[in-house]
């Protein structure tokens, strides 16, 4: 029974809401006592019941909740219905086919969208909405939701919601908010940075939006605070320049300062583009018509990266091979043959693919110094690489200004082992699902990099490098500890490292759930 509603929950896209944060949104839009109020997708009623406490709750308040519920599955309107008091009305229905001249208007809207992800919608039904709702890119269901709930508010209206992660770190999301903030006077974002206890046991990890004054201003795109489930701001989140971290981080320089970083090579089919050794040979495709690639961090051991390693494993099965002829050759070619295998449909169907032109010849960028790893569990890694090397959008391509020595190359590469960067990271870094720490180019660019006070860290370098390749990454750590934090802190350097670390595990914990 519990897996056979998990199974509707997933495909309604529905991820009902824990009670800390029900209680989040409920104290934001009932001010007063008095409110009429709309929830879209009322699911479990978790919402709901917020609001009734929160009225409790609140002294000397006058006149009564009135409240409309509405969802798409019949039996959570069913089964609410049975307790609702007079003045809630509740409707089965898809809220995207309802129109605000049939309900009124409302002081407040607090909902929690369905989180269906945008390939999960049915082709015809997207493109519908993405007409009417004017969206781009590849929105899930909530950004409809979102707009649509804006018709139905009053002027100096409330706005409470609650939009998966992706919601802060993609395109799609990003004008979602932006679109927002031009309606209200003003908006504040939350992100739940540890995993939320969705009563469906889904493992989405969320935000909070809470906007006021509908039609009577408007704002820009607040920074987001950091909160946790339980209801309370991440105690990280607050004023971090103190103590040893901020004795670090006042000297750090961000990599944005030292390089470029942007987003690497991008194939519209990498099952396609992309080949192994043993691809290559039976398709006979010649290396002049192939570029060396790193298409995983798994294929960035270290902190250094060569051709001749990538060649070696793309002997040994990996894809680090990217298809690059100057033309499309004789039919029959492996060129040709290779390329068949995107059929018509696909590059009609791929917007990369239609980009170009021609279709089939990749844009692999300009050389670059080092690949940024920015999808990690334990952090991420600044990969010295060599110039013939290029990378795909699985990795950040970074490039560092001219002036910037070697000495201070290593240092930023270093730096990202450390303990200082590693908790630094948990800090700047955005919680993705899985619990893994996705960094955005604008975040990358944030990262602090502390600066090279010893004569020569080649032979550091060395040592951290083998000892990643060897799975010690304790080891490289202490090694890069050592040769960065040691000079600037001292002799009590090993005691102050001891209190980093004790903060990073707790970073660590909290945003894989623990």
């Amino acid at each position: 029974m519990i897996a056979t509603k998990r199974a509707n929950a997933k495909i309604l896209g529905a991820f009902y809401t824990p009670a800390t944060i029900a209680g989040m949104l409920a104290e934001w839009v009932v001010q007063t006592g008095n409110e009429r109020l709309l929830e879209p997708s009322v699911g479990d009623g978790a919402l709901l019941a917020a609001a009734i406490e929160r009225r409790r709750e609140l002294r000397g308040a006058r006149g009564e909740l009135r409240f409309l519920a509405c969802d798409i599955d019949a039996a959570a309107i069913q089964a609410l219905e049975i307790s609702l008091p007079d003045t809630f009305e509740a409707r089965a229905v898809d809220f995207l086919q309802l129109d605000p001249a049939s309900t009124g208007l409302f002081t407040s809207v607090l909902v929690n969208p369905p989180f269906t992800r945008n390939h999960s919608i049915e082709p015809a039904r997207r493109e519908i909405l993405r007409r009417r709702f004017g969206v781009n890119g590849a929105a899930g269901l909530w950004v409809h939701f979102l707009i649509h709930s804006m018709d139905f508010l009053a002027p100096g209206g409330r706005l409470a919601a609650i939009v998966p992660a992706a919601a802060l770190f993609t395109t799609y999301g990003r004008n979602a908010i932006e679109r927002i903030c031009a309606q209200f006077a003003h908006v504040e974002i939350r992100q739940i940075v540890d995993k939320p206890l969705w009563t469906n046991g889904a493992a989405e990890r969320g935000a909070v939006i809470l906007a006021s004054g509908y039609g009577v201003g408007h704002t820009t795109v607040p920074t987001p605070s950091r909160w946790l489930t339980n209801g309370y701001r991440e105690p990280s989140a607050l004023p971090m320049q103190s103590g040893v971290f901020g004795k670090l981080a006042a000297i750090a320089i961000p990599l944005g300062d030292l390089a470029s970083i942007a987003i690497g090579a991008v194939t519209g089919c990498n099952a396609v583009f992309l080949l192994s050794e043993e691809e290559r040979l039976s398709l006979d495709i010649p290396i002049e018509q192939l570029t060396s690639i790193a298409s995983r961090a798994r294929q960035l051991p270290g902190l250094t990266i060569t051709c001749s390693e990538l060649l070696d494993s793309a002997r040994a099965g990996e894809k680090t091979w990217l298809l690059t002829p100057e033309n499309l050759a004789e039919r029959g070619t492996g060129v040709r043959r290779r390329l068949a295998q995107i059929s018509k449909r696909k590059r009609a169907h791929t917007v990369w693919l239609n980009k170009r032109d021609p279709w089939w010849q990749v844009d692999v960028g300009p050389p670059c110094d080092a690949f940024y790893t920015y999808m990690n569990d334990l952090g991420p890694r600044l990969v010295l690489a060599d110039p013939q090397v290029r990378c795909t959008n699985t990795l950040h391509r970074v490039t560092f200004k001219a002036d910037i020595l070697r000495q201070q190359r290593i240092a930023a590469s270093l730096s990202m082992v450390s303990t200082f960067g590693q908790l630094a990271a948990e800090k700047i870094g955005r919680s993705y699902g899985g619990g893994l720490l996705k960094f955005e180019l604008m975040d990358a660019r944030r990262v602090p990099i502390l600066p090279a006070r010893q004569e020569s860290l080649e032979a550091v370098l060395m040592l951290a490098d083998h000892a990643l390749r060897s799975g010690n990454r304790d080891r490289a750590r202490a090694l890069a500890d050592e040769a960065l934090i040691a000079p600037i802190l001292g002799s009590r350097w090993e005691s102050d490292v001891l209190l980093l670390e004790d903060e990073l595990k707790a970073s660590r914990m909290a945003r894989r759930g623990g």
